[in-house]
């Protein structure tokens, strides 16, 4: 049986840093159109989604070089397997490299076996592709298996949920997992998933996150995850966006940019308990 165990008291972060900001990217590119009734992909869809792996990347990927910050990818068996160079820059220059499904599929429609298969495939494929297996894990949906078939398959970390701002262990049997938590204010919603929002707009919503956080760590180091996508942000009139949001945060004390397992590596090293600590006037209060 699956429990959710929370640090016991205050976290503190490496070298006294505040705050802890994750900037993951769901690096996908045409597996996350679905074909309409009559079986078919509309081909406009198509090759938007196709703009992240085939031209967004390299601008995001100049974007965290320019302004020395790392991140981490999620990324695609798929994308892996038919875009290995851009993997390959993704790694070489430093970031982490998660699993995001094969072809992005929906989690919750899989068999137990389906989703098992769609792991090992992702698992070896990006092994494959940059020589190191990922160790972090974020599904398009989450089936009632997930949390267990990414224990069994030695994962350290998941990122499916929102139910909490600071992370927590999954915890069954002799097998952990960490949960690093995210905050429902990603591109896909900011900018109506393709087509749509203001980036002055999208702007305003995450400094308003990070701001919040950042002051709630005046009392207790905080967690700010950020969820973005290449062929969304990467887009011209976009791209702004994210650099000036980058900066802003690094004018602030105190702020650790972290990937994905830097996180879990060190959220494992806190004690726990199955009270959440925000309960216990702890961080998150």
């Amino acid at each position: 049986m699956l429990t959710e165990n929370h640090a016991k008291a205050k976290v503190f972060w490496p070298d006294g840093a505040r705050l802890a900001v994750a900037l993951t990217f769901d690096f996908q590119g045409g597996e996350d159109v679905r074909p309409g009734k009559d079986g078919k992909i509309n081909h406009e869809e198509y090759t938007q989604a196709e703009y992240g792996p085939k031209t967004g990347i390299w601008r995001i990927l100049r974007i965290l070089e320019q302004n020395k910050a790392k991140a981490t990818f999620l990324t695609c068996g798929g994308i892996a397997e038919r875009y290995p160079e851009a993997v390959k820059a993704i790694a070489q220059n430093g970031h982490e490299i998660a699993g995001h499904g094969y072809h992005h599929e929906v989690a919750r429609d899989l068999s137990k076996q389906e989703e098992r298969d769609v792991i090992r495939r992702t698992t070896e494929m990006i092994r494959n592709r940059t020589g190191k297996r990922p160790v972090g894990w974020r599904s398009c949906t989450q089936s009632p298996n997930s949390l267990e078939l990414l224990m069994e398959a030695g994962y350290l970390w998941n990122s499916n949920s929102f139910s909490y701002d600071l992370p927590f262990l999954w915890g069954m049997a002799e097998s952990k997992l960490v949960e690093l938590p995210r905050q429902p204010f990603g591109d896909g919603r900011t900018y109506g998933h393709r087509d749509s929002g203001n980036p002055n707009d999208t702007l305003v919503i995450w400094k308003g996150l990070f701001d919040d956080l950042y002051e709630e760590s005046k009392s207790a180091p905080t967690f700010c995850p950020f969820q973005f996508h290449p062929y969304i942000s990467s887009r011209p009139g976009r791209a702004k966006t994210l650099k000036e949001l980058i900066q802003y945060m690094k004018k602030h004390d105190g702020v650790w940019f972290a990937t994905g397992s830097e996180v879990a590596e060190w959220w494992l090293k806190q004690g726990f308990s199955s009270e959440p600590a925000r309960d216990r006037g702890a961080a998150g209060s």
